[in-house]
């Protein structure tokens, strides 16, 4: 459970868990929508954005390393964007070329090192990491002018720009501000008081004779049962790891089948975690779609007024910028 940041709350008794959850909403709203008004490659407006959610960071009190962990999911789709722009972004100066000279000693060695990395990859800490400079180790051994017979008389050169290296950059700066910042939301937020949130905000949808409630209420059991889920997976791995299974041996009949055994368990546990949860709300009195009372009602404190007026205030700043 430690090992997951996505809809834990952290209770450090910060000035931003005071702050009142509908203020964070609409301020979570409002930055993801100013982070995507900075000009494309424009890395001093983006740049101060970032800041801004660093210092809200430490004015939540919570360890860095719960920020870190919500970034580790989305640390391959980083990469992959990166990489993808490098190598199909073709304008602007060449800043490096690679060839790629394809012969049967480049050919034995990349090989060997890709045996032997698969070999003991299971033992590595930091697997991504060590893959990463497996992967560049091979690509250099490609391109060095070994002696050898010649597999493919076409060299393939690999030319890196500089906007390709901007634009990748640019785009791994704004996914991390953006997962920063949302992170902030979670970590500092009660589910309780989130779903209080999300039924005052939508309120006024209730004159189209829409259930804001029961929206609202999803929307906080969704976000309630992920870390419980992933907490629940992790068990059952263990359990199979137990029993011998491996889910990163094998061929792809045999990953299917792993996949099944891990996937029955887990709507198995998930419909139980819903029956419990269903009983425990009707001994609570919770009627779908009936009027609720509150113990503790949502009121705006002066402080309040003061975060809504620097969100808003940073949103119409950068919507100035935008226009001018």
């Amino acid at each position: 459970m430690n090992k997951i940041a996505f809809g834990q709350f952290v209770n450090t008794n910060s000035i931003i868990h005071k702050m009142d959850a509908r203020i964070k909403i609409i301020g979570t709203i409002l930055f993801m929508i100013t982070i995507f008004l900075v000009p494309t490659n424009n890395f001093y407006l983006l740049g101060a954005l970032l800041v801004f959610a660093l210092i809200l960071i430490l004015l939540t009190k919570v360890q860095l390393s719960k920020y870190l962990k919500s970034l580790k999911s989305i640390v391959f789709l980083l990469v992959f964007a990166f990489v993808f722009q490098v190598i199909f972004r073709n304008n602007g100066t060449v800043i490096y070329i690679h060839y790629f000279k394809f012969t049967w000693n480049n050919i034995v060695v990349a090989s060997f090192i890709a045996a032997i990395y698969l070999l003991i990859r299971k033992y590595l800490p930091m697997k991504f990491i060590f893959f990463v400079l497996t992967t560049v180790l091979i690509i250099y051994i490609l391109g060095l002018p070994m002696h050898g017979a010649i597999l493919n008389q076409n060299t393939i050169k690999l030319s890196i720009y500089e906007e390709g290296l901007i634009s990748g950059s640019f785009i791994i700066l704004r996914v991390l501000t953006l997962i920063l910042f949302t992170t902030i939301l979670t970590l500092t937020t009660k589910p309780t008081e989130l779903n209080n949130a999300i039924e005052s905000l939508l309120k006024p949808l209730e004159l189209l004779h829409i259930k804001t409630s029961v929206f609202a209420m999803m929307v906080s059991i969704a976000l309630r049962f992920i870390p419980t889920l992933f907490l629940e997976a992790d068990k059952i791995l263990k359990a199979q790891a137990s029993r011998g299974v491996d889910f990163n041996e094998g061929n792809l009949k045999a990953k299917v089948v792993q996949i099944i055994s891990l996937l029955v368990p887990m709507f198995v546990v998930s419909f139980k975690k819903a029956d419990e949860l269903a009983i425990a709300m009707e001994a609570r009195g919770y009627i779908p779609g009936e009027k609720r009372t509150k113990l503790n009602e949502m009121k705006l404190q002066f402080s309040d007024f003061i975060w809504l007026f620097i969100f808003v205030g940073i949103f119409t700043t950068y919507i100035l910028l935008r226009i001018l």
